[in-house]
C-alpha cells in the first residue's frame, strides 16, 4: 500500500496564514507608496502654487518701480553725508517698508524677503546682498536667484536649509543699463508638510499594525477550522475506502465551499452505499436465479441422456425435457442480454437519432410476442388511430424499451386478459403500454425503475429487475423519460415520451 504523501513543513493552515499575511503587508505597502509619494508631492506643489499667487503682479511691481540706479547705491556703500548716502537711506527705507508689507502677505519673516544682486551680467563672483538689515539666511545658497539672475525668468522650487523645509521663490525685479540685475528672493517654511506626511505615515503604521493584528486574530481560527474540517472530510476518505460504503460521514452544516464538499462527499457515499447494498443483492438473486435454472438445466440434461441411452426411448419425455431446458436456457440468455446492455449504458455507447415512426415500429415488436402471448391465452392490441407518430430517437433503443415493457406484461397479465400498446401524438411522441396484471403498489412505484430492484406483485413470474432499470435510462439518453402512470384501475400503464419528429420524405423503418 502506497505511503501518504508527505505534508509540507507549513502546512495547509501554515500556508493560508502566510498567503493573507504576506497579501495583507503587501496591499498596505501599496497603499503606502500610493498614497505618500502623491500626497507630499501635491502638498509642495501647492505651498509653491500658493506662494506664486501670494508673489502677485502687484506685489512685486512695487519693487520694480525703485530707479535700478538707485538699487546699485544700496549695493555698493556710498560715503556718509554725501547726496548719494542719503539717497541710498530713503530707497532702503522705502524697500525695508515693501518687505515687511511682502512678508506679511506671504506669512512669513521679513528676514525671509531679500533683494540680492550680483556684480555682472554672467553672475560671475559671490552673491551680493542689498544691504537691507544683513539678515540673508545662513547658510542658504540662494542657487535658485542666480538662475533667475542669468535666465531672467522666475524660478519657484523647494530646498532644506539647516534641516527646515522652504518653498522659494526667486524673481527678477530690476535691470539697470550698466548691466547690472536684481533677484527678489522669498523663503516660505512648510514645516507642515513633513508634518503632515509623517501623520499619515504613522497612521499607517498603525493601521498596518492593526491589519496585521487582525489577520493573525481571525486568520489562524478560520485556518485552523478549515484544516479540522478537512481532516475530518479526509479522515472519512480513509474509512469508505477502508471500510466501504457506510462509513460514518461527518455532518456539516456550513453554508461555504468545504460544506458543499462534505455535503457531496456524503452524497456520494449514500449513492455508493445503496449501489453496494444493491449489488449485494443482485449477487444474491443472481446467484439464487442462476442457480436454478443451472441446476434445472443440468438435471434435465442428465435425465435426457438417460432417455436418449436407453434401448427404448421415451421421446415424449425427452421432448418435454428438451423444452424446458430450452426455457431455462432462454432465460440466463435474457439475464446475459440485459447486462449486456448495462454496460453498453455506462459506457455511453452512442445512440443513433432518426426520425422513426412509432406504429410500424410497434407492430414489428408486438409480431414477436404473439405466439408467445398465444400460449398464454393473452392478446395484444395496437391502438394507433390518431395515425403516423414520429419521433426523434434510436429505433434499436425504442424498440428494446418496447419489448421490456411487453415482456413484463405478459408475463403478469392473467390469462383472457389484453394488453394494450397506443401511440399518439402531441407536444411529444408518445408510446404506451397498459396490461391488466396486478398494478404496482404505490410505496414501488420508483423502486422498480432502479437497477436490480424487483415488485413484489409479480406472481412468482419476476425477472432479475433490471429491465425497466435498462428502459428508463434508454430513454433518458434520448431526452425522453418512460414513466409508470397514475392508474386506479387494475393493472399497470407504462409511457414513453420522446422528442416529436416531422415525416420525413421515406417512411422506412428499420428496427433494430
Amino acid at each position: 500500500m502506497p505511503g501518504r504523501p508527505r505534508r509540507g513543513a507549513l502546512g495547509l493552515r501554515g500556508r493560508i496564514v502566510g498567503a493573507v499575511l504576506v497579501t495583507t503587508v503587501a496591499t498596505l505597502a501599496v497603499a503606502a507608496l500610493a498614497v505618500l509619494g502623491p500626497l507630499e508631492h501635491e502638498l509642495r506643489t501647492e505651498a509653491t502654487t500658493s506662494l506664486k499667487n501670494d508673489l502677485g503682479k502687484k506685489e512685486l511691481s512695487q519693487f520694480k518701480r525703485i530707479e535700478p540706479s538707485l538699487l546699485l547705491l544700496l549695493a555698493v556703500p556710498s560715503p556718509p553725508n554725501t547726496e548719494p548716502f542719503r539717497q541710498a537711506q530713503v530707497v532702503r527705507q522705502e524697500l525695508l517698508s515693501l518687505r515687511i508689507e511682502l512678508a506679511d502677505k506671504v506669512g512669513v519673516t521679513p528676514t525671509l524677503v531679500n533683494l540680492l544682486g550680483y556684480p555682472d551680467r554672467a553672475g560671475n563672483g559671490h552673491v551680493i546682498p542689498v544691504p537691507l538689515d544683513n539678515d540673508l539666511i545662513q547658510p542658504d545658497t540662494y542657487g535658485d536667484a542666480t538662475e533667475s539672475f542669468l535666465t531672467g525668468r522666475a524660478v519657484y522650487g523647494f530646498g532644506s536649509i539647516n534641516g527646515t523645509e522652504y518653498a522659494r521663490a526667486a524673481v527678477p525685479v530690476a535691470t539697470a543699463d550698466t548691466g547690472q540685475r536684481f533677484v527678489l528672493a522669498v523663503r516660505k517654511p512648510i514645516e507642515d508638510i513633513p508634518a503632515a506626511v509623517h501623520v499619515v505615515r504613522t497612521a499607517f503604521l498603525y493601521a498596518a499594525a492593526a491589519g496585521l493584528a487582525l489577520t493573525l486574530v481571525l486568520g489562524i481560527p478560520l485556518a485552523a477550522t478549515l484544516v479540522r474540517r478537512l481532516r475530518l472530510l479526509s479522515q472519512a476518505a480513509l474509512r469508505v475506502a477502508q471500510a466501504g460504503p457506510g462509513a460514518e460521514v461527518p455532518l456539516d452544516r456550513a453554508r461555504d465551499e468545504v460544506g458543499d464538499l462534505v455535503r457531496a462527499f456524503a452524497i456520494m457515499e449514500r449513492r455508493l452505499q445503496h449501489q453496494e447494498e444493491a449489488r449485494r443483492a443482485f449477487v444474491a438473486t443472481a446467484s439464487h436465479e442462476l442457480r436454478t435454472p443451472l441446476t434445472s438445466l443440468e438435471g434435465m440434461l442428465e435425465l435426457l441422456d438417460q432417455d436418449l441411452r436407453d434401448q427404448d426411448p421415451d421421446l415424449d419425455d425427452a421432448r418435454a425435457l428438451l423444452e424446458r431446458a430450452r426455457a431455462q436456457s432462454r432465460r440466463l440468455g435474457r439475464l446475459a442480454g440485459d447486462l449486456l446492455d448495462l454496460s453498453r449504458i455506462d459506457a455511453e455507447v452512442q445512440l443513433r437519432s432518426e426520425p422513426v415512426e412509432l406504429g410500424e415500429l410497434s407492430r414489428a415488436v408486438i409480431a414477436e410476442f404473439e405466439l408467445g402471448s398465444t400460449e398464454r391465452g393473452v392478446t395484444m392490441k395496437l391502438e394507433d388511430g390518431a395515425g403516423a407518430v414520429w419521433a426523434t430517437c434510436d429505433p434499436g433503443s425504442v424498440a428494446r424499451i418496447l419489448r421490456i415493457l411487453l415482456e413484463n406484461a405478459v408475463r403478469i397479465t392473467p390469462a383472457g386478459a389484453e394488453i394494450r400498446v397506443a401511440v399518439r401524438n402531441g407536444t411529444r411522441a408518445v408510446l404506451s403500454v397498459s396490461d391488466d396484471g396486478p398494478g404496482v403498489p404505490r410505496e414501488e412505484r420508483e423502486l422498480i425503475f432502479e437497477r436490480f430492484q424487483r415488485g413484489r406483485l409479480t406472481g412468482g413470474q419476476a425477472g432479475f429487475g433490471l429491465g425497466l432499470a435498462i428502459g428508463r435510462e434508454l430513454a433518458q439518453r434520448m431526452a425522453g423519460e418512460l414513466v409508470l402512470e397514475e392508474n386506479p384501475a387494475p393493472g399497470a400503464t407504462f409511457t414513453l415520451t420522446l422528442p416529436a419528429a416531422r415525416a420525413p420524405k421515406s417512411e422506412a423503418v428499420v428496427v433494430g
